[in-house]
């Protein structure tokens, strides 16, 4: 069904939508649930974050960057511990300044902006499901994505991800209703989205739609008609007008430095290598999607068989393959590969598996007869499985402070799973459904509002940052990073930290300032002695646990100053290298 002139009349459509209501006035109780979905979001999405540190390596990065854009009354030109930050477009560091001045310059302050936009993306998609199949698939499919790990975990960093996801899916939305009727509004609203996805993460955003669109037109959305209806010329002009005086400004104050950066470093290298070690094998994201979009992802493979077979009956059906499959082709393609990469077609995701929920209970079968859906059945049950047997196993072996929520989370899997698995076997479907997405709304609300929070105190980076910031007042000592520069220690200390990436310059440092504080491993103390010979003295120290590696750490604070045997200057910036291969091996 390729593009010809007119409207679809919804009356054509499948009498799944029809019947249900799609596309239909708000109707009772419309707006109970989208209040009720984004009450539960908002719930998963802040939980806990007022009583947890920011996570290391990026959500400092943002905060830090907000912070000293404040403080200098400067938004324009993002930094990091003073130095340029030229990572990300301005809107999210916008966002985060007003979230911080609401909510307070805290962690829970910068996550605020993730929060929202994830809980307003979950309404969008009840929104989208509702006029594609009816209110209780569009339910079905806000509370699938608002208790999904992968949307609850994004939606609670102080990143930029859940808020493109955000702006990509009123994107989404504006598409699919202008494949129905012309609207000015509709087009508007679709080139402001488009232009805050740019803002929010340059040109990713343009990318994931064509490549969603393009699919979809092959599988016979209405891409050319929908097209015409955005008024190109006006829309396009408008995103310029939107995006490109800021992009402009930062090019000419960082003297080109900003798009030699975003472009050849940000973008040439995701494109042709996997950046930061980010890399990944064939097949990544559907195999790590099967955990992070658990429970739901086992129904995906059966919901995307079904919508392929009627994809020529209903353009929804093709909409929605393009919206999941085309990123995904495209993502996969990429030497880096990051899962968070993918959220902004998990939306899709919930809206096909409601959709194939909605689908089975008004066949009156059951999932095991319905193509591929004996292996969502297995699969539901095997993951659950492992993953009940894996938590009752950490609850024996984590520390103590950990084991009675972990020991409560295998309780309420394994108990949920089970139930559920029930219920499809039975032919419940729906109670099925219901009941998975009460069990991972529990899950989800122990995770975030108990489980992390309880780990704090085995995190080092805050716990570090604050106590070097405590011993430099009382000794007087400018501190330094030089191994160990966790950005979560930057922000912990309040204030930007001299950072030493090579031995000319902390050879300089030590030279300016006489003696130095900073954090060292035990074994990092005797090469400091011995090969560097510095008077190195031991103040305090830090012991934890590590939750990736699973075993205990030391951290050493320690005043490093020149001795009389020191090596002459010459000699020991003769070798140049990086602090991280060179001061202390």
């Amino acid at each position: 069904m390729h593009d010809k002139e007119g409207a679809v009349d919804r009356d054509a459509l499948p009498a799944l939508g029809s019947e249900l209501g799609a596309g239909g006035p708000m109707g009772r109780g419309g707006w109970t649930a989208a209040l009720l979905i984004a009450a539960l979001a908002l719930l998963e999405n802040l939980a806990g974050n007022a009583r947890t540190g920011l996570w290391d390596r990026d959500e400092p990065r943002y905060a830090v960057a907000v912070r000293e854009m404040r403080s200098r009354g400067d938004w324009i030109f993002p930094t990091f511990n003073n130095e340029p930050r030229y990572h990300k477009p301005i809107l999210i560091y916008w966002l985060m300044g007003l979230s911080t001045a609401i909510a307070g310059n805290s962690p829970f302050g910068a996550r605020l902006v993730s929060g929202v936009a994830g809980s307003a993306t979950c309404v969008l998609v009840w929104a989208i499901g509702r006029r594609m199949w009816g209110p209780r698939a569009g339910f079905l499919a806000g509370l699938m994505l608002a208790v999904s790990p992968i949307m609850v975990a994004e939606s609670k960093l102080a990143t930029t991800d859940a808020t493109l996801t955000l702006w990509l899916v009123g994107c989404q939305f504006c598409l699919r209703e202008l494949a129905l009727r012309p609207s000015r509004a509709l087009a508007a609203g679709f080139w402001v989205c488009l232009s805050l996805a740019c803002l929010t993460k340059g040109p990713i955003g343009p990318v994931f739609l064509a490549a969603s669109i393009a699919l979809a037109w092959w599988w016979g959305w209405p891409a050319v008609r929908v097209w015409k209806r955005l008024f190109p010329r006006w829309g396009l002009l408008g995103l310029a007008v939107a995006t490109l005086p800021w992009f402009l400004t930062i090019a000419v104050i960082s003297r080109g430095e900003f798009l030699r950066f975003a472009l050849g470093t940000q973008l040439v290298q995701r494109l042709t290598s996997g950046m930061e070690e980010h890399g990944g094998f064939p097949g990544y994201y559907l195999s790590l999607s099967a955990l992070a979009f658990y429970p739901w992802s086992v129904l995906v493979p059966a919901a995307v068989w079904g919508a392929w077979t009627r994809r020529k009956t209903n353009p929804d059906f093709g909409f929605l393959l393009g919206w999941v499959i085309g990123p995904w082709f495209f993502l996969e393609c990429l030497p880096t590969r990051l899962l968070h990469y993918f959220l902004p077609a998990y939306p899709a995701c919930a809206l096909l598996a409601a959709w194939m929920v909605e689908a089975v209970a008004g066949e009156d079968v059951t999932l095991r007869r319905w193509p591929l859906g004996r292996l969502g059945l297995g699969l539901l049950g095997g993951i659950g499985i492992a993953g009940t047997i894996v938590l009752l196993a950490a609850a024996v072996t984590l520390p103590v402070l950990l084991r009675l929520p972990v020991a409560l989370l295998a309780v309420v899997l394994g108990a949920g799973t089970m139930t559920g698995m029930l219920w499809l076997d039975r032919g419940s479907t729906r109670k099925a459904g219901i009941g998975l997405g009460v069990t991972w709304a529990v899950f989800m609300l122990i995770v975030g509002g108990w489980l992390i929070p309880a780990a704090e105190p085995y995190r080092a980076s805050r716990r570090i940052g604050e106590r070097l910031a405590v011993l430099s007042a009382r000794t007087g000592v400018e501190p330094v990073l030089l191994n160990y520069q966790e950005p979560g220690v930057i922000y912990a200390m309040a204030k930007p930290v001299a950072t030493v990436r090579d031995r000319a310059s902390f050879y300089d440092l030590l030279d300016r300032k006489v003696s130095l504080l900073t954090v060292i491993k035990p074994e990092e103390a005797p090469v400091l002695r011995d090969r560097y010979r510095l008077d190195v003295n031991i103040i305090d120290g830090v012991e934890g646990f590590s939750l990736t590696k699973g075993q205990n750490y030391v951290l050493q604070f320690a005043v490093l100053r020149r001795s009389a045997a020191a090596l002459p200057r010459a000699e020991s910036t003769a070798r140049a290298g990086h602090v991280e291969q060179s001061l202390v091996k």
